[in-house]
Formats: C-alpha cells, structure tokens, sequence
C-alpha cells in the first residue's frame, strides 16, 4: 500500500477544517485556540480551567486569554467552583452554544461534501477500517528522544 495518500488525505482535511473554523471565528474576532477550546467546553461543561489545559495540552496563559475573549464575545462563562474556590469552572453559554452549532455545522457541511459522492456501505467500510488503524496506535512503542 502506499501510504502517502493517506498523509496526504490527513494534512489536506485537517487544513480544509482549519480553514473553515478560521473563516467563522475571524468574523467574531476569535483565533483557532478559541475555537478548539469552544468545542471542548461544549463537549465537557463544567470542567475547571486547568482541567481543561491537562486535557488540550495548552498552556495556562493561552486558555486564560482565550476564555477572556470567549467571554466578552459572551460565548462562556468562568464561575468559581461550589466547594474550592481557587478553581474556576467553564461553560458556554447559550450564545456560546448557537455559535458552536454555527462552527459544527459548517464542518459537516464540509464533511458532508468530501464523501458526496462515496456509498453509503463504502462509508461504513473506511470508518470500520480506520477505527482498527486508530486502535493500532497504542500499540506503537515509540520513544521520545
């Protein structure tokens, strides 16, 4: 098999999104940081701040100044946490939730495109098949050098 297509494939549909999460967040003046992290929050509300950086792998000071722009755009909110008061827990809020739908919809819209022409039981092949690649990395032992 040659692999290539599928970097190839990878790298030009993780682009493609990317182009088209960036075309609907620069319209609110938000950067592709505030957008991973609207997804996530929408998927995963009431996580605390530092949650939510062990999760995404993002530093402290960029999740602080991304939830600061998603809240004066009111798209969240950080309310402290009932019994520790030094967290903060994050949620959309119900403008927040409207503009992810807006964000997911244009996904599938893309999504929906890219497999247009592609059966329905072809469909169901490919996402059986790269269920089992997925499942194969954790059985890669790659060391960190």
């Amino acid at each position: 098999m040659d692999y290539t297509i599928l970097t190839g494939f990878s790298v030009r549909y993780l682009m493609t999104k990317k182009r088209t999460l960036n075309s609907i967040l620069k319209e609110q003046d938000l950067n592709p940081v505030d957008g991973v992290l609207m997804v996530f929050i929408g998927n995963h509300p009431g996580f605390s701040q530092e949650k939510i950086g062990e999760v995404t792998l993002f530093d402290g000071a960029s999740i602080a100044r991304s939830l600061k722009r998603l809240e004066q755009a009111e798209f969240a909110t950080r309310k402290v946490h009932p019994t520790n008061h030094r967290k903060k827990l994050v949620q959309l809020t119900p403008k927040g939730e409207e503009f992810l739908a807006l964000i997911k919809k244009a996904d599938k819209e893309v999504t929906d495109k890219l497999f247009d022409n592609i059966s329905a039981t072809d469909q169901k092949k490919l996402d059986n098949i790269l269920h089992r690649v997925f499942d194969n990395f954790d059985e890669l032992n790659i060391q960190n050098k």
